[in-house]
């Protein structure tokens, strides 16, 4: 079994989890959680490494003319999704050699359904969650058997979906579109990273649950945080997608290819942010196959061109469309209700206070309509007014006409979101 000087030295631990176990009274029990923290940390950088081939885009036909068999396409994936399982297996073992079920209570076991929303939720509405959650444990008993009782349920969790893991990839590799193979690695993949981080989470929850996750974990953000910034980027490529149909109503062949051009500017550019890498193997599919399209339409536009490509953007532009179900998620459903009633309160006092400064009563104005910015894809309305939007552009009279404009917008807003 690992110990603590056997531990990856790829595993660095943050400045508030060595505080956290300075903190340890226990030596033995110090060394332990540090060992289950770095081997966890392991195990998250080994999952990091599995790089999906729908991650990259290369505007090669030749490459896609071999058509090669999906077993040598995705063989190179095989030593990274091994590495990481053996990673886990190897902390749940050490789990189970050094805190065995204790039985104080069986019944802290997260259900595997409900974990993922709880640990998404965790975090609070607007994704500033106070700290880790001390999910399983109890303050009447010793430190080491709390331990216990974390590892237990998070290990028991851990263990279940890894099980499922390889009845899945069993299932995606006798698939005939190797999509559904992506499709598996990709959910998978994400399945695993949430339940070992939960599991550190909950560890060192036992010692400190003020601590907050990004503080342990660095790269770690918010399910909300995740969710905004990825309905941004969606909402940010439908714009420039929906300027790009307008013009390609208008134009004549020699005038669409420098559009073509510039569509695929702008998708490269939107594959390249980390939003990109949080959607769904499906989700990325339509976008690499509307890039396929623009880059073979490019290369020989007299292929039948509008046959093709009028088509193919009317198909990516309803994908768009269909995006905007990201709205439905819990997680921003519950952060746009408090941002929009915050915004609201804010304004209302605003009216309220005519007899303030009004210069600085415009300035409050302007921070809370640039605040609406994560509200960006909620509501075309609400994104054009926050577009046409000019900081301290009106005398006193049409500033509070501005203000109650856009508290009746809000209101729609919020209703709409309720």
């Amino acid at each position: 079994m690992p110990t603590s000087s056997s531990a990856s030295t790829t595993a660095n631990l943050s400045t508030r989890t060595l505080e956290i176990l300075q903190f340890i009274d226990d030596t033995h029990l110090r060394l332990e959680v540090e060992t289950i923290a770095r081997i966890a940390l392991e195990s998250l950088h080994h999952l990091g490494r599995i790089h999906l081939p729908q991650d990259h885009f290369e505007e090669n036909l030749q490459n896609a003319a071999k058509g090669l068999a999906k077993h040598h396409r995705h063989i190179e994936l095989a030593p990274y999704v091994l590495r990481a399982i053996a990673s886990i297996n190897q902390l749940l073992f050490y789990l189970v050699d050094k805190f065995p079920n204790t039985g104080n209570d069986t019944d802290c076991r997260p259900s595997d359904d409900a974990f993922d929303l709880e640990f998404d939720l965790v975090d609070g509405p607007t994704g500033e969650g106070s700290g880790l959650a001390k999910q399983g444990t109890h303050d009447t008993l010793s430190p080491r058997d709390q331990v216990a009782d974390a590892a237990y349920a998070f290990g028991s969790m851990l263990r279940s979906r890894v099980l499922n893991f390889s009845e899945r990839l069993r299932f995606g590799l006798n698939q005939d579109d190797d999509w559904q193979l992506l499709a598996e690695l990709d959910d998978n993949k994400r399945r695993l990273t949430k339940a070992v981080q939960g599991l550190l989470f909950g560890v060192l929850g036992v010692f400190n649950s003020q601590v907050r996750r990004e503080e342990i974990l660095p790269e770690y953000r918010s399910a909300v945080s995740s969710a905004v910034s990825l309905r941004g980027a969606i909402s940010d490529l439908t714009y420039h997608i929906t300027r790009f149909n307008d013009a390609l109503a208008k134009a004549n062949l020699e005038q669409t290819i420098p559009l073509i051009v510039a569509v695929s500017d702008h998708l490269a550019r939107f594959a390249a942010r980390p939003e990109y890498r949080t959607l769904r193997a499906d989700d990325k599919r339509a976008i690499i196959d509307f890039r396929t399209t623009l880059y073979e339409l490019r290369k020989n536009p007299y292929d039948g061109f509008q046959r093709k490509l009028v088509p193919a953007v009317e198909g990516f532009s309803k994908f768009l469309e269909s995006m905007a179900a990201i709205n439905h998620r819990e997680v921003l459903v519950l952060h746009d209700q408090q941002r929009i009633d915050e915004a609201l309160l804010k304004l209302q006092l605003l009216l309220e206070h005519e007899n303030r400064d009004f210069f600085d009563r415009q300035q409050e104005f302007d921070a809370i309509v640039t605040d609406l910015v994560v509200l960006k894809g909620r509501n075309p309305e609400l994104d054009f007014a926050r577009k046409s939007h000019r900081p301290q552009s009106a005398d006193e009279v049409e500033f509070n006409s501005k203000m109650l404009e856009w508290l009746r917008l809000l209101e729609n807003v919020q209703r709409s979101v309720n």
